[in-house]
Parts: structure tokens; sequence; C-alpha cells
């Protein structure tokens, strides 16, 4: 592989030690994540002589970095979304994002692998001290689940998204070979107190995937016992719905989500190919809401500025794939569709094919993380993330090298 300058080693382990304790700063109509935004700028810009001194091994190696390519196009379209968006300056500013996160974790972490996974490390001691954060916070509310929002602030906006970053790093540290491993408790203790029912149910739905990949030789059993629970769930439909149905149709979260999704479905109508453009979502959904799907938590007009009044209300569609079809159009939905098929058939490949059973258990930790993120973006979107794309670029191409370093 290639050697990697010491200044960028250094300033990539610092990315990944701040990434967790990075905070939103705003400033007028623009935010700025920092020191996350401002550290990715100087990594993505050491990066370019690195990746221009590269260009045989990526025109030869290509085939072995199909998410990278896969990302590429997505964001080739997204650039084509920018330019034909209602709001053009918010969306070049969102796809510059964008373009940064896949530039630095994913061209990055295909070329100096040794340091990604060295950043990984990093990031996850690092997200274990936010863990203990989270929890000092949410103690002084006494653990109420409806005060987890707040408790990961001002580090992260709510949550969600911490629970979907511990999640995506749950697997690594219980394949880990090193003191990393203590983490394990740490994380499942995080995962609990979010009380992210999406975190949650993104793990459970994994995990069996994981046992299968792990006890391969009795694929028939797994896949018996799959065929029983979807027989059993198709039997006892209306039980489940009769009993789950209340809950739903009384939970503001729920009720909240249903009514983006049907400003995303009118919005797509409006503009199917192209969208609204990246980013737009959530100054452009207000006019397609109705009366009757609206909530006590909607909104008529964009955020200002957050206060205790405003957490927890407006912000993007509550769904990766809603958002991409609302702000790139039907095009774009299918190219994030080919994205995350890309990246999900890569890693668990890599996980299948893996001789050794140390890979087998490397690759298929990231795969896993890697699920339940994708999983999870049915219900919320966090791509934009700094946290999470360095997570899914690394993890997809750490996973998906034939010849992985394994750290």
């Amino acid at each position: 592989m290639h050697q990697i300058p010491a200044w960028l080693h250094r300033a990539y382990l610092l990315l990944f030690a701040l990434l967790p304790w990075s905070f939103e700063y705003s400033f007028g109509t623009w935010t700025l994540d920092v020191p996350a935004e401002p550290l990715t700028a100087v990594v993505g810009i050491g990066l370019i002589f690195p990746v221009m001194q590269s260009m045989p091994y990526w025109r030869a190696g290509w085939k072995h970095h199909l998410p990278v390519a896969a990302g590429a196009l997505w964001l080739c379209w997204m650039a084509v979304c920018a330019a034909c968006s209602a709001i053009p300056l918010v969306s070049w500013k969102y796809w510059f994002v964008e373009a940064g996160h896949w530039w630095v974790f994913a061209a990055g972490a295909a070329l100096f692998p040794a340091t990604w996974r060295a950043g990984m490390k990093l990031f996850g001691l690092s997200m274990a001290g936010m863990v203990v954060y989270t929890l000092l916070h949410h103690a002084t509310y006494h653990f109420r689940p409806d005060q987890a929002l707040l408790a990961p602030m001002p580090f992260f906006p709510e949550n969600t998204l911490y629970a979907a970053v511990l999640a995506m790093i749950v697997f690594d540290a219980a394949t880990a070979r090193d003191r990393r491993r203590f983490l394990l408790p740490v994380f499942l203790t995080g995962l609990f107190f979010s009380f992210s029912v999406g975190a949650w149910l993104s793990i459970l739905l994994a995990v069996p995937v994981g046992l299968v990949f792990l006890f391969r030789e009795k694929w028939r059993c797994f896949l018996f016992a799959g065929a029983a629970i979807c027989l059993a769930l198709v039997a006892f439909r209306h039980v489940i719905f009769e009993k789950l149905a209340p809950t739903w149709r009384q939970s503001v979260s729920v009720q909240e989500r249903l009514n983006r999704y049907s400003c995303a479905f009118r919005m797509t109508q409006v503009r199917p190919w192209t969208g609204f453009g990246p980013g737009t979502f959530q100054f452009c959904y207000f006019p397609y809401q109705r009366t009757e799907e609206m909530t006590r938590i909607s909104l008529t007009e964009p955020i200002a500025g957050r206060s205790p009044d405003t957490f927890g209300r407006g912000g993007g569609v509550h769904s990766e794939y809603w958002q991409a079809m609302s702000e790139t159009g039907v095009p774009g939905l299918m190219l994030f569709l080919v994205l995350a098929a890309s990246i999900l058939t890569t890693v668990f490949r890599r996980a299948w094919q893996a001789e050794r059973r140390h890979d087998r258990l490397l690759a298929l930790a990231f795969a896993l993380g890697l699920l339940s993120f994708f999983l999870h973006g049915t219900a919320n979107n966090f791509m934009h993330d700094g946290r999470i794309a360095a997570l899914v670029w690394g993890m997809a191409i750490a996973a998906g090298r034939e010849n992985g370093d394994n750290g």
C-alpha cells in the first residue's frame, strides 16, 4: 500500500478522535460542525497529491472498490440535482460536505487502510467517553425516556443519531481481539439508555444475519427457523396489528414521520427527475403538508434557531430513502439503492469468502454495522453527518478489500 505523509496521518487520527465531540455552530442561517468540518477540509486538501500520485492504482484496482465507484456516481447525480435545485446555495453547500466525506473517508480509506483502522480505534475510545458523558447528563434527568433526546447534546443533536453511531460500532467491539472488547458493555449500556427504537430494531434484525454467517454450515436450520417465523407473522398478523396499531396511532413521532413521508411523495410528484435539490427538504416541505396529517410538533416554516421549544421538530424526512427521492428524484433514489446494494454485497461477500476466522469476524463486524445503518435508514436520515459518513465509507472499503489489514 501507499505511504501516508506523517502530518496527514496525524491529522486523520485527530479527526477521528474529535468526531464524536464535534458540535454544530450556527452563524445566521449557516451551520458548521466544529471541529469536524474544518479538520475534514484540511485532510481533504492533504489527500489531493497522494491520490493524484496513485492514479495507476485506481485504474488497476477500481473493481475492488465498487463502493467508491458507486459513491462517485451518486455524487455526480447529486451535483446535477444541485444545479437544478430550488435553493442552489443550500444544495451546493450540502453537496460539498457530502463530496468531502466521500473524498476523505472513502478514497482515504482505500488508499491508506491502516490509517483508517487506527482512526477507528481512536473513534471507538472517543465514543466510549461520549457514552459516559451522555449517561451522566441523562442521570440529571433521572434517565427519563422522554429526556433521552437531550442527553447527548450539544455534541449530538438528538439521541437517534447517537444511537445509530453506537449500533454501527458495537459489532466491531464485540469481535475485537484487543482491549477494545471491554468497550462492548459501555456501548450496549449507551444503546439501551438511548431509547432509540430504530437503533434497537436495527441491531435485533442484524444479529440473526450475523449468526447465519458465523454458523453457515447449519444454514438449513436457519432457513427453517426463518420460514417458521415468517409463517407465524403471517398467521398472527391481525393480532399483532391490533396490539401495535393503537401505539402507532398515539405516537407523535410515528405520525410525524408519516407526515414527512407523505410530503416527500408529493414533492417527488412535482419534481420526479431531479427533486428539489440536495439538502432542501427541510426548507421546502411545508406547503406539501395536509392539515389532517400534521401533528402537534409539525412546523409551517423553517427553524431560525434551535431552542428547547424546537427540539425534535423540523429537519429532514426521517428516511434516507424518502430523502433521496424528494431531493434527487426517482433516478437519485435508484442510485442510492445501487450504492446501498454495492456496499452490502461487497462487505457480506468478503465476510462469506474469508478463510481465517479472524478475517471473517472482522469483515462481518463491519458488514453488520453497515446493515444496521441501512436498516435504521428507513426511519432516520444520517448520511450527511460526518460520524456516520466516516463509518459507512470506511467500513465499506475496509471490509471489501481483497487483502484486508486486520489492524
